[in-house]
């Protein structure tokens, strides 16, 4: 992958959150957030859908990996594999701080060496911490993260409900591939 399209992607979140205006006839409240035990939050979360967008458009088998640091921000790990498994799996890391006096729900997502930074909601996790829901306050993006790769599809469709119940269009979400067999099964994100 060329260092151009390693930089958009890296900056694709940010530019969308700076470009993309709220078209909704009323004015929405803010996300209601959630209570985030960093501690039990860190690790492995598989992205299990997303409104997608072009800096993730096309990624299979995606997933995120967070790792608290020693000053205290978080490293934000993407991984995915682009149309295909078997390809080679793609991997970028930004930097993302915890807003102080929000319950570690609201994170500064920095990218290109601090030089952007869009805020991140945590807008729900589940008690065990085996599901959380995070988007942009304009809800332009969202996501559905787990802890197995696999959801079922009333976990899902309850997820979709809270999203909507925030002001989100719940319309616009798709599945991402975590198995080869849910490529293009309706409802999964185009590869």
């Amino acid at each position: 992958m060329t260092l151009a399209r390693r930089s958009l992607l890296a900056a694709a979140p940010a530019l969308l959150a700076g470009c993309t205006f709220d078209t909704s006839p009323y004015p929405q409240p803010p996300l209601r957030r959630a209570r985030v035990d960093l501690d039990r939050f860190m690790g492995r979360w598989y992205i299990i859908g997303h409104i997608p967008y072009f800096a993730e458009a096309g990624y299979v088998g995606s997933y995120a990996v967070y790792t608290r640091r020693p000053d205290g921000a978080i490293d934000d790990q993407y991984n995915g594999y682009p149309k295909s498994f078997a390809a080679k799996r793609f991997q970028f890391t930004s930097v993302d701080q915890v807003e102080p006096g929000t319950d570690n729900a609201v994170w500064r997502v920095t990218l290109l060496n601090g030089l952007v930074g869009v805020p991140y909601v945590i807008m729900h996790v589940e008690p065990d911490y085996s599901v959380f829901l995070g988007g942009f306050p304009n809800r332009s993006l969202g996501w559905i993260f787990a802890r197995e790769k696999r959801m079922d599809e009333a976990t899902y469709r309850a997820m979709l409900d809270r999203f909507y119940r925030q002001g989100y269009d719940a319309r616009q979400f798709r599945r991402v591939a975590q198995f080869p067999d849910q490529i293009g099964r309706p409802g999964f994100e185009r590869v």
